[in-house]
Parts: structure tokens; C-alpha cells; sequence
């Protein structure tokens, strides 16, 4: 990772930290206030929220003389929290899926093969045993991973040259720490005794040796430093049908190359037109440098190879290359590599809040 992003990362986490400190020191006393009451408050209660968004998208064209392709989408999305509280003690919930299929085509889609163009599922619990104050000692525990096969171009598709599969890999990541509460939308929390892994359960890609595990291996588990911060508000400006979710998270591994950083960033805007209708932007942000990403030219299906000082291209078959997983159908090395990847996509259909 540059130097560029490991310094945007811990800059925004300072400012954001002198955020929380500042807003505590200004108007965030009636929140200690109230959690001290809570505190000797012998009640437990649930709170909990879910918002489920779906939506499609279709293009059909027949016999148009202005030329263009056939297209047909469809999106899901949601997001569940899940809360308890009893006076010291506070269990927070989250998980979230999201989901994408699309096919586009010239002709009919009789022939074309569903591209998933979204796939995540993820889940957060922590621990909390709270303190009159605007931080709580906290175990944390996440993972992430995706439901289905993933392939980056139609040839690895037609081969069965899958990237990535249900739960190959997941990402599970155990720490403790701190929760710090600026206020009501804002926390942050920090564990500088984290373990991080990176399970590849499918035979076929642990065979290979992908997302940072070595080849014949399913695991890879690494130890650093874990932050977490996380705002969400349901009415933003003030404006009731305004809901914005920010959720950024960044690891350091303390063993290994410690300035690598990893991050991964979610970001959900949320416009209510009418009670079951939405327009939603969702982006999410990767950067782990032990993923490798193969590089492709502009067009995104010309890959860029591998190549020596003397102009010539490296050969799997006849170098004993040893990366058989990013090649085209000759043998030639794709060249990969860490990358900085984003997702983003707009949404417009339906939408529902359940409380």
C-alpha cells in the first residue's frame, strides 16, 4: 500500500479521534449522564432495526436501428442490527448481505450466463461491559465472505476457474479493546490485541495458494492492531427521509510488514421517496495487500502480462512459473497484484424498515 494511503487512513482516524474527544467535551455530558442511570438500572431491553432494499433494472431492444445491448439486473440489499442492553452489560449485532445478478447481450439472453456484479455477506457481534464513562471494554468479533462463485472473465467461467467461493475465503477477526461512544451516531472502537485469519475452506483454491495462504494450506492467521469506526444517522440535515451509514475498518499486522494496512470501508445514503419506495447509493471500499488482483487494460478483458527486462512474456508451461491461477488460455502470466478495489452502485425500487 503507498504511502499516500497509509497516510489519508491514519489521518482520518486522528481527526476523527479529536472528533470524538471534542464532541465529548461539549455536548456529550448528558450522554454519560444517562448511562450512568442505565448503569444502576437492574431492566434489559432489545433494540432492533432492519432496512431491506431491492430493486431491477431492464433494457430491451428490438430490431433498433441505433444499435446498444439487451440488459437485465436485479439487486438486493439489507442490513440488520440487533441490540441488548442490561444495566453493565451491552451485546450489539449487525449483519449484512448484499446480492447482485445481471446479464447484457446483443441478442436474446437465452445463451448469456448470469454475472453477479455484488456478493457479500457479513456479520459483526461485540461484547461490551460498560463504565460511567464514554468508553466500555469490548471483545469483538467479525467475519466476512461471499455466497457464491466469482470469475473474472467468460473463458474462466466456461472453465470452472472460479476466484472465489462461498465462505473461500472468510475473513474472521477476534479482538479486544474499547468502545468509545462520541455520541448517539458516532463510535469508534480500537483493539490493540487482535487476530486476524483468512480461511480458504475450498480444495481447489487452497491447492493454488490465493488470498495471502500458502499453496496446500487453508489458513493464514495474523496478529495487530484493529480499529473501527462507525456513524450512522436515520435523519441527516435534519431531513427525516436522509439516512447515511459509514463504517470504515483498518487493521495493521504487528509481524509482518506493519505499514501494509488493510481497510475496508462501507458507505449507504439512503433518499426515502414514499414509504416503500428509495433511492439508495451504496460503495465499499477493499485494500489488503495480500490479495492479488490480475490487471487488465481499459477495456477490462486485454490482460497485461508478466513481462522479463528483455520485452518477453513470462510462460507457465514453459518457465514452471510457479502462479498457475492467473493465466490465459496459452499459459502466459497475467500480471496481478494489491490493488485498491471499490464497489459502488445506485438503486432506485423498493425499500423496507422494520423496527
Amino acid at each position: 500500500m503507498s504511502y499516500k494511503y497509509q497516510l489519508l487512513t491514519f489521518l482520518g482516524v486522528f481527526l476523527i479521534s479529536n472528533s470524538i474527544n471534542a464532541q465529548h467535551g461539549e455536548n456529550n455530558q448528558e450522554y454519560v449522564e444517562n448511562k450512568t442511570i442505565e448503569l444502576t438500572n437492574d431492566s434489559s431491553y432489545w433494540e432492533n432495526a432492519s432496512v431491506i432494499y431491492f430493486g431491477a433494472n431492464r433494457t430491451g431492444l428490438y430490431n433498433w436501428a441505433a444499435g446498444g445491448m439487451n440488459y437485465l439486473e436485479f439487486h438486493g440489499l439489507a442490513d440488520m442490527w440487533f441490540d441488548y442492553r442490561h444495566n453493565k452489560f451491552h451485546w450489539n449485532n449487525f449483519i449484512g448481505m448484499s446480492f447482485g445478478i445481471m446479464k447484457s447481450s446483443y441478442g436474446t439472453f437465452n445463451s448469456t450466463p448470469w454475472w453477479k456484479n455484488d456478493d457479500r455477506l457479513e456479520m459483526t457481534s461485540k461484547f461490551s461491559r460498560r463504565t460511567p464513562h464514554i468508553w466500555d471494554y469490548s471483545i469483538l468479533f467479525n467475519f466476512r465472505t461471499q455466497f457464491t462463485y466469482g470469475y473474472f472473465t467468460e473463458d474462466d467461467m466456461n472453465n470452472r476457474n472460479y476466484m472465489d467461493n462461498f465462505l473461500s475465503p472468510i475473513y474472521p477477526i477476534l479482538g479486544a479493546g474499547f468502545d468509545i461512544h462520541a455520541n448517539e451516531y458516532l463510535t469508534a472502537y480500537i483493539s490493540p490485541l487482535t487476530s486476524k485469519s483468512t480461511i480458504v475452506l475450498d480444495d481447489s483454491l487452497s491447492q493454488v495458494g490465493v488470498f495471502g495462504v500458502d499453496a496446500g494450506q487453508k489458513f493464514r492467521i495474523e496478529a495487530g492492531f484493529y480499529a473501527n469506526i462507525l456513524f450512522r444517522h436515520d435523519s441527516l440535515f435534519n431531513n427525516k427521509n436522509l439516512s447515511f451509514m459509514s463504517d470504515l475498518s483498518v487493521f495493521s499486522n504487528y509481524l509482518n510488514q506493519p505499514g501494509n494496512i488493510d481497510i475496508t470501508w462501507e458507505q449507504l445514503i439512503t433518499y426515502r421517496i414514499s414509504k416503500y419506495f428509495s433511492l439508495t447509493f451504496s460503495g465499499y471500499m477493499i485494500y489488503d495487500h495480500d490479495i492479488m488482483i490480475p490487471r487488465y487494460e481499459n477495456d477490462g478483458f486485454t490482460p497485461i502480462y508478466m513481462q522479463r527486462q528483455d520485452g518477453s512474456y513470462y510462460n507457465y508451461y514453459g518457465d514452471d512459473y510457479g502462479n498457475n491461477f492467473y493465466l490465459d488460455e496459452e499459459g502466459f502470466v497475467i500480471k496481478s497484484g494489491a490493488a485498491l478495489q471499490f464497489m459502488d452502485y445506485w438503486l432506485l425500487g423498493l425499500s423496507f424498515t422494520f423496527h
